[in-house]
């Protein structure tokens, strides 16, 4: 047994082991003292066998899931995309504020009750309390159901279920949050209904209010409502705008301590077909999660704005993990040709990674064309680097992107073996070898084609080519 703070337990066991101090103790439902003889406890609050914990007193709360990559050594983390704080809206005026539904009826309204409202407070502040607000579209039925769901002490709620509100009264109620903008007031007292009756209501639920769930009332949810919310919303139908509102309510929810809610968010924005979410995963830690959002990315129609936040990950990110997925997604995205994304690229030839610079160079193939003057002066420029990495692989991009560039790719694979490391000796002797080689499979071919016409030639009784006396009309 485990006594009060101060005494001296002991727990013995073909022996006894005495602690003459213990730090005192929460025992509550989930901190218990160990079930037999034998105890395996962690400081933290961490799982004991029989699935018992022990909390301290002085423990904090759980810390955040770090999901996004780590940064390059030396460089500071990015700021974390905490969650907005709530706006000081300063103490509410001791009055009664008038609320006029679309029938005309007049609502006296304590003004502490929905001074949250941005719009309540601007008319106070413009014609003080006495003014009549009045609330188009908005029926007395659903503002007097809207103010009682906005009781704080919830005394006006008991009984009430989701099913004794239609989908109806559930659109007037979010028209009416969003006029006020009060989403956050009125998704506080839903969500405490769903926890309640959760699942035998989740399917009753419009799909509409199941974004405002999840944008304002995420940390008010169940973890089992939340997760199961999250699977069904991504799979609604919705606007842009809804979208991309949606994606900034799930990303800090990738990193919640609460590992369910954790792998609920990253499974909705895998499912996710928003371009918005796929970005968020490039920035993920675990290599299969960037590489799917890759393959979708490559998938999908790429627009002007898409490249450009694909180029600031490229070319701003502290993590090479994530500049090197950005740069894979460029040269499968971006249009051949593409200043910025070829600018861009050009500029990781010279990273400090060597996996960034590898995915930089085999974008440049994809995206660089033949022979583009703009590109090729962009390679150049690092294939004058003095780091040797660096003149390394621009080299190597530069003889398939200019093959017309022969001789100048050669005498800079020339100066490189005669000078420098032997790292970057090897890199250009590899360059000349492969020029070679192309060389000469292309001679190959061409004599190849010359025996095939001089075969054809002799079948019809022609002499061969080769040996052909001068025809009319050469010089």
């Amino acid at each position: 047994d485990i006594g009060s703070a101060g005494a001296s337990p002991s727990l013995s066991r073909q022996g006894s082991w005495v602690c003459s101090e213990l730090p005192k103790l929460q025992v509550g439902r989930m901190a218990t003292a160990a079930r037999g003889p034998r105890m395996s406890a962690a400081v933290g609050g961490r799982r004991m066998r029989g699935g018992r914990r022990i909390k301290f007193e002085d423990e904090s709360p759980p810390k955040p899931y770090d999901w996004r990559c780590t940064p390059d050594h030396g460089k500071a983390p990015a700021p974390s995309a905490a969650t907005p704080k709530e706006e000081d809206v300063g103490e509410p005026p001791d009055g009664i504020v008038k609320l006029q539904s679309a029938e005309g009826e007049v609502f006296e309204v304590r003004a502490a009750l929905l001074w949250a409202s941005s719009l309540i407070r601007s008319v106070v502040a413009d014609a003080g309390l006495d003014e009549e607000i009045p609330l188009p579209k908005a029926s007395t039925e659903t503002v007097a159901f809207f103010l009682r769901l906005c009781d704080p002490s919830r005394q006006a709620v008991v009984g009430l279920g989701l099913h004794d509100i239609s989908e109806e009264e559930f659109g007037g109620l979010i028209w009416l949050a969003k006029l006020l903008d009060m989403q956050r007031v009125f998704c506080q007292p839903v969500a405490h209904l769903v926890n309640d009756e959760f699942p035998d209501v989740h399917v009753g639920i419009p799909t509409e209010l199941q974004m405002l769930l999840v944008r304002h009332a995420s940390d008010t949810l169940q973890s089992a409502a939340l997760c199961h919310i999250l699977r069904m919303v991504v799979r609604a139908p919705m606007s842009k705008m809804y979208a991309s509102g949606i994606v900034l309510a799930i990303t800090p929810l990738i990193g919640s301590p609460d590992e369910n809610v954790r792998a609920a968010a990253l499974e909705a924005f895998m499912y996710f077909r928003v371009v918005e979410a796929k970005l968020v995963l490039l920035e993920h830690r675990d290599f299969g999660v960037r590489a799917s959002a890759n393959r979708f990315l490559r998938a999908a129609t790429p627009s002007e704005e898409t490249v450009g936040a694909v180029l600031q990950l490229a070319a701003n990110h502290r993590s090479f993990l994530v500049r090197e997925a950005a740069a894979k997604a460029l040269g499968d995205m971006a249009p051949v040709g593409h200043k910025l994304a070829v600018q861009t690229l050009a500029d990781l030839l010279a990273d400090d990674a060597r996996e960034v610079r590898e995915a930089a160079s085999g974008a440049l193939r994809g995206i660089g064309g033949t022979d583009d003057p703009v590109v090729i002066a962009a390679v150049i420029r690092q294939a004058l680097s003095k780091d040797w990495p660096v003149r390394s692989v621009a080299l190597a991009v530069l003889a398939e992107i200019a093959p017309s560039k022969r001789e100048l790719v050669e005498d800079l694979a020339t100066a490189m073996q005669h000078g420098g490391a032997t790292m970057a000796k090897m890199a250009a002797a590899r360059v000349l070898q492969s020029m070679r080689s192309v060389k000469e499979l292309r001679d190959s071919t061409q004599r190849d084609c010359e025996e095939q016409q001089d075969d054809i030639a002799g079948a019809h009784g022609s002499p061969p080519s080769s040996l052909a006396g001068p025809r009319w009309g050469d010089e």
